[in-house]
């Protein structure tokens, strides 16, 4: 049964389900939410933003100047692309991350705001999954961001590197606190805003999930994987070593006996990832 959070709508068109923010209901159902694949082709030539495996276009609201929507495909990673790139078995995937997006808005979390989740049936279970978001306008992801600085700040960008991983830091921590834990908790998915860096948000909450409390193994896990990425990135030139790793951790914790602990695991994590990448690479 899908949950549908107070202030959306659900509806029935054809083989699409949708799940909308009833405030936009009328002015999405007339630009073409109920079939996705029409609305990309036809805005194939804009902006478009880089979202996990694909790019998302950024479409005008139409009747609003100032507001525009990110489309974003639902996509398989691994191997399993190579056999079934977009269908998945039920039509929960999307109105999943939209309830999860909710609650954590309505926690004061900072994220993206969900317009409309639809997921179209392909074939007996089979179905394809689109989210519709509010576009964060002047973001860009914090890799994308710490490039920035170092390029245009380089004098400063040892503290203003610091400040932003303290920031995060407190936004996960603040998230964790509220029982909300992350599916793909890493560096794309935090957004700055370039005119105002105070203002910071964590965006997609796919296999994600909210829940009453989390316990401290999950909060590693979280934590840990947000790590993997900073190591990830400082191999593609971006200034992130082991010591803003620890600086994170000793943020988020306040405790440096667990940051010193989580380090070592963190070591351990990237040594197994970096022998298994060698050896696949080797054949």
């Amino acid at each position: 049964m899908i949950s549908i959070p107070q202030g959306y709508s659900l509806l029935q068109k054809g083989p699409a389900t949708i799940v909308v923010k009833s405030s936009y209901r009328d002015v999405l159902l007339d630009q073409g939410i109920a079939d996705p694949e029409s609305m990309l082709q036809r805005y194939s030539g804009i902006n478009h933003y880089q979202r996990g495996r694909d790019t998302a276009p950024a479409i005008q609201i139409e009747g609003s100047a100032d507001e525009k929507m990110v489309i974003r495909k639902y996509l398989r990673g691994g191997l399993m692309r190579f056999v079934n790139r977009n269908l998945y078995i039920g039509p929960d995937r999307p109105f999943n991350e939209l309830r999860v997006t909710v609650e954590a808005s309505s926690k004061g979390i900072p994220t993206a705001d969900i317009l409309a989740a639809v997921s179209i049936k392909s074939a007996s279970l089979l179905y394809r999954g689109y989210l519709f978001s509010k576009e964060l306008s002047s973001c860009c992801d914090l890799s994308a961001y710490l490039k920035e600085c170092l390029q245009n700040h380089r004098a400063t960008f040892s503290n203003i590197k610091k400040q932003l991983l303290q920031k995060a830091a407190g936004l996960i921590s603040a998230m964790h606190d509220n029982g909300l834990y992350h599916g793909d908790l890493n560096l794309k998915n935090i957004l700055i805003n370039r005119l105002n860096p105070e203002q910071m948000y964590i965006i997609d909450w796919d296999k994600s999930r909210a829940q009453q409390c989390l316990d401290s193994s999950e909060r590693r896990a979280n934590v840990l994987r947000f790590c993997r990425s900073m190591a990830k990135h400082s191999g593609s030139g971006l200034p992130l070593t082991e010591r803003d790793r620890l600086f994170f951790l000793e943020n988020y914790w306040k405790d440096i006996t667990q940051a010193q602990r989580d380090l070592k695991k963190l070591r351990i994590s990237l040594a197994v990832r970096n022998g298994m990448w060698k050896i696949s690479n080797s054949k």
